[in-house]
C-alpha cells in the first residue's frame, strides 16, 4: 500500500513543443542538474516521458495521469519498493531535489554527499504540512488522503484569543456535517476550520468514532473467523458459552479515594511527585479509548494534577524504594512519548476527556403519577469552592450580583410595543483608510476583536470604496489612520477570504458611496458550539433584548423576559458579555456563546433567589 509521501521540486507546468511531433503540449519544468526528473520518470513509468529539446536548459516531463502540485512541488504517495528505486537514483547525484515526509518534517533524500536522510535547512526544501491533502499515488494514479481518518490541530496566537481548530484528513464524506456545525473550508490551507473554545459535540464524536474504527482495524490481525478457519482446516469447533465481557474495564478508583504515585510523576506545572506520594481523587473523567481512565489527584503538599490510571496505585509505598518510569529504546529508534507529554498534547489539542460532575437537584423526587411530575426542574449549580482553589468567573458573578443593583427596563407603551422600529447606528469620522489609489476613503466606525475586524463603516468615491472592499475580501490588511493616534490594522483574519456581508448605498449626485461591512461572526452566529458573536448597541433596551434573544437560541433551558436585567448584569461580571474595541462613536458588545456558562448563570440566579420562575407557569 502506498503510504510514503515524497515531494519533487518543479518550476510548474509550461507549454512546450514536442521534439518529434512539433505539437504544443503541457509538461512539467524540472531542474537540469537535479535527480527530480529521473525519479519522476522511474516512478510513473510508461505514463511519463521526457520531451526536452536538445538545446533546452531544463528537463520537461510530460505526464499522462493526474498530478498533485503544491507550492512548487509535485507530491506523490509511493510504496516501499518505489522508495528503494528512488533512493538508488538520488544516491548517484549531488543534488536530489527530492524530499520525504517523515516524523512530521521534510527530509532530503540520500545523495552523493549524505548517505542518510538529512533535515532541510531554511528554505532549501518544502515548508508546508502535506497532512490532509489529496495526493496522487504513483502506482494507482488515484488521489488519496495523506492520512486515514480525521485529525485536529489547534492554533492560538495568544491565551486571550479565540482558538482555531484546523480539521484535516478524509473530510470529504463528512462535509455536510462540518458545514452544519459551523466549520468552513480554507482554500489556502486545504482544510476545514472552526473558531471556538471547543469543538461541537457532533464533530468531536465523529472524530472519536473514526479514530476507534482505525484502531480496531489495526488491531484486528485475524485473517478469517473461527468458523471459516475450522472449515478450511477440516476441524470441529466445540461450542461453548462465552461469558459476556464488559464493554470497558472497570474503574479502579473512586471519588475521594486515597491513592499513591506508582512511580515518579510530574504535575502540569512541572512539580515532581516522588514514588509513593499519597493523594486524594478529586475528579473523575470519562474513559479515553487509547489511554483508559484518568483522574484529578490532589497530592499532599504538592498540588492537584491530571493523571492516568496506570500512573496510580492503591498500595502504600515501601520505605527506601523509588521508581522512575521509562521505555527500552533500541539504538537509532525514536523514543515514545512519555505520559506527561501525552497529557500535554491532549490538553493543547482540546482532547482531554470530559469530567464527570455531580449534579444535585433542588426539586423533590417526583412521584410515579404524572400529575405530581414538576413541569420544570431546577438544577442547583456547585457554588462551593474547595480550599486552595479560586472561584471561576461564573461563580463570582452569581455571588456579586445583587437584586438592588440590576438595571431597570423601561416598559414600552401600547402604541409602539408591537411596531417595528429602525434605529440609526452611531457614526463619526475616525480616520482615513489606506489601500486605494483612486481617492480618499474615510472610516466612520470600526470594531475589532482578537485582531479581526468585525464591523467597518466607510464612505468615499465608489471606485475607492470598492478597492478597499476588494482588499478585505481577499484577506489583505487595510489600515485606518486617525489624525491624532497611531494607525489601526483591519483584516478578516489570517487566510480568510469572503467573510463579510456588504450593505452599500450609492449617491451618484454627490459622487459618494457609503458601505458597511459586517463579519459573518456578527451576521451568522454559531449556536452549535463554543463560539463568539457580536451585538451593536443602539439603546439599552434594544441591547438587553437582543442579548436575551441570543441566550434563548443558545441554551437548552427556558429564558423569560423577567430575567433580562439579571443576564445583562451577571453576564458582564462573568466576562461572557464584554465591550469590543471600537472607533467612531460605535458601541459593540462581544458575546461568548458558551451554553454551559450561561446555563450556570441562570441556575445560579435561581438558586440564590436573584431571579424567580414566573408565577403563571
Amino acid at each position: 500500500m502506498a503510504s510514503i509521501i515524497i515531494a519533487l521540486s518543479t518550476y510548474g507546468s509550461q507549454r512546450v513543443k514536442h521534439p518529434h511531433t512539433g505539437q504544443t503540449i503541457s509538461a512539467y519544468k524540472m531542474g537540469y542538474s537535479s535527480a527530480a526528473s529521473a525519479v519522476l520518470l522511474a516512478l510513473y513509468g510508461d505514463q511519463a516521458r521526457d520531451v526536452s529539446s536538445k538545446h533546452a536548459s531544463y528537463h520537461y516531463i510530460q505526464i499522462d495521469t493526474e498530478v498533485t502540485v503544491r507550492h512548487g512541488y509535485i507530491l506523490l504517495k509511493i510504496t516501499d519498493e518505489e522508495l528503494a528505486k528512488a533512493e538508488v537514483i538520488t544516491r548517484k547525484t549531488h543534488r536530489p531535489a527530492v524530499y520525504r515526509w517523515q516524523e512530521n518534517a521534510w527530509q532530503e533524500f540520500p545523495n552523493f554527499n549524505h548517505a542518510e536522510y538529512t533535515p532541510i535547512i531554511g528554505r532549501s526544501g518544502p515548508d508546508f504540512n502535506p497532512i490532509g491533502m489529496l495526493i496522487v499515488s504513483a502506482s494507482t494514479g488515484e488521489a488519496e488522503s495523506a492520512i486515514a481518518g480525521i485529525t485536529v490541530e489547534k492554533s492560538q496566537r495568544s491565551p486571550s484569543d479565540t482558538p482555531w481548530h484546523w480539521i484535516r484528513g478524509d473530510t470529504y464524506p463528512h462535509r455536510e456535517l462540518l458545514k452544519r456545525w459551523g466549520c468552513r473550508w480554507s482554500k489556502k490551507r486545504k482544510s476545514w476550520y472552526f473558531i471556538g473554545v471547543t469543538l461541537p459535540d457532533a464533530i468531536q464524536q465523529l472524530i472519536d468514532q473514526l479514530e476507534a474504527t482505525i484502531t480496531a482495524n489495526e488491531d484486528n490481525h485475524d485473517p478469517c473467523s473461527i468458523e471459516e478457519a475450522a472449515e478450511v482446516l477440516g476441524l470441529r469447533v466445540n461450542e461453548q458459552q462465552s461469558t459476556p465481557q464488559p464493554e470497558h474495564p472497570p474503574r479502579l478508583f473512586d471519588l475521594n479515594e486515597t491513592v499513591y504515585a506508582r512511580h515518579d510523576l510530574e504535575t502540569p506545572d512541572g512539580k515532581v511527585v516522588p514514588t509513593g506520594t499519597s493523594g486524594v481523587i478529586t475528579r473523575l473523567y470519562n474513559r479515553n479509548s487509547k489511554h483508559g481512565w484518568s483522574y484529578d489527584v490532589d497530592f499532599t503538599g504538592i498540588g492537584t494534577g491530571w493523571f492516568f490510571e496506570r500512573e496510580l496505585s492503591s498500595l502504600e509505598p515501601i520505605a527506601g524504594i523509588r521508581i522512575t518510569h521509562g521505555s527500552v529504546v533500541p539504538p537509532g529508534a525514536v523514543s515514545p512519548l512519555s505520559d506527561i507529554e501525552i497529557k500535554r498534547n491532549l490538553l493543547e489539542s482540546g482532547r482531554q476527556p470530559e469530567a464527570i460532575e455531580d449534579i444535585e437537584l433542588l426539586s423533590d423526587k417526583a412521584d410515579d403519577t404524572e400529575e405530581d411530575q414538576p413541569k420544570i426542574r431546577i438544577i442547583k449549580p456547585n457554588l462551593d469552592v474547595s480550599e486552595g482553589k479560586e472561584e471561576d468567573a461564573v461563580i463570582t458573578a452569581v455571588r456579586q450580583t445583587k437584586i438592588e443593583a440590576l438595571p431597570v427596563l423601561q416598559s414600552s407603551n401600547g402604541s409602539s410595543a408591537n411596531k417595528r422600529q429602525l434605529h440609526s447606528i452611531p457614526q463619526s469620522a475616525c480616520g482615513e483608510l489606506t489601500g486605494s489609489i483612486t481617492g480618499s476613503v474615510w472610516c466612520y466606525g470600526y470594531g475589532i476583536h482578537d485582531g479581526i475586524c468585525v464591523y467597518l463603516n466607510m464612505g468615499g468615491p465608489r471606485m475607492a470604496v470598492e478597492a478597499i472592499r476588494a482588499k478585505l475580501s481577499k484577506g489583505d490588511i487595510v489600515s485606518c489612520v486617525p489624525w491624532d493616534a497611531p494607525s489601526v490594522e483591519l483584516t478578516a483574519g489570517e487566510g480568510n477570504t469572503g467573510m463579510y456581508s456588504a450593505f452599500m448605498q450609492n449617491i451618484p449626485e454627490a459622487k459618494f458611496t457609503s458601505l458597511i461591512l459586517c463579519h459573518e461572526l456578527l451576521t451568522q452566529p454559531n449556536y452549535g458550539g463554543a463560539s463568539t458573536t457580536f451585538m451593536i448597541h443602539v439603546s439599552d433596551e434594544q441591547a438587553m433584548a437582543q442579548l436575551r434573544q441570543h441566550i434563548t437560541k443558545l441554551v437548552k433551558v427556558p429564558v423569560f423576559p423577567e430575567w433580562t436585567a439579571y443576564l445583562w448584569d451577571a453576564g458582564q461580571r462573568a466576562i461572557l458579555l464584554r465591550p469590543t474595541r471600537t472607533g467612531g462613536d460605535l458601541k459593540l458588545w462581544t458575546i461568548s456563546l458558551d451554553d454551559s456558562g450561561w446555563t450556570r448563570l441562570i441556575t445560579g440566579g435561581l438558586a440564590q433567589n436573584i431571579i424567580r420562575l414566573p408565577q403563571n407557569l
